[in-house]
């Protein structure tokens, strides 16, 4: 509450909705990258291991439903993708609303991996959630060893929620990775 000439007036809601979503994948998949390109539009060639998670948020305008604009503010938690790290990930989910799950389209490793992060994510919330595959990293074009068609047939395969190509390094669907995210967690 604020005062104005003696009235007293609620401030607006800068958001209309808060969903925490997780970013989830192996580690060196890129999903730190993805964050920091979305926060801040740039990207770091220097590689630090995530430890535990990190935690970011940022708002994003998107169409519900209905049509109608809506401000979803998004708590973005990017999860230690490592194996060591399997133990402590768990508590983490708790209260997702989506996830984007991340795989490095120049290591084949990351990409058969993939099942274990939507099982993991299922077990320690005990329910389905939003899901969007990203193919990250797609500007490194000759060393590409996942095509577009592998990726898009995982996604049929296990009913997730969509499939994007996405780089860190040129910006390339980020904004429209979390955009998605925040409209099927507000479904």
């Amino acid at each position: 509450m604020f005062h104005m000439r003696g009235t007293t007036v609620a401030k607006a809601a800068e958001f209309d909705f808060m969903r925490k979503v997780v970013m989830i994948g192996a580690g060196g998949s890129g999903k730190t990258a993805l964050v920091n390109r979305f926060l801040t539009q740039k990207f770091s060639e220097q590689y630090i291991v995530t430890i535990g998670s990190q935690f970011a948020v940022k708002t994003v305008s998107v169409h519900d439903n209905n049509g109608h604009d809506v401000v979803v503010k998004l708590l973005v938690w990017d999860l230690a993708g490592q194996q060591r790290f399997d133990f402590i990930r768990g508590s983490y989910y708790r209260g997702s609303k989506g996830a984007l799950l991340v795989f490095d389209t120049t290591r084949k490793s990351t990409f058969l991996e993939l099942p274990k992060w939507i099982e993991e994510t299922e077990n320690a919330l005990g329910e389905r959630i939003p899901i969007i595959l990203l193919a990250n990293k797609v500007d490194l074009v000759h060393e590409r060893v996942i095509t577009t068609e592998m990726g898009k047939a995982f996604v049929e395969e296990h009913k997730l929620n969509g499939y994007l190509e996405t780089s860190a390094r040129n910006g390339q669907n980020v904004e429209e990775a979390f955009a998605r995210l925040a409209k099927h967690s507000i479904s």
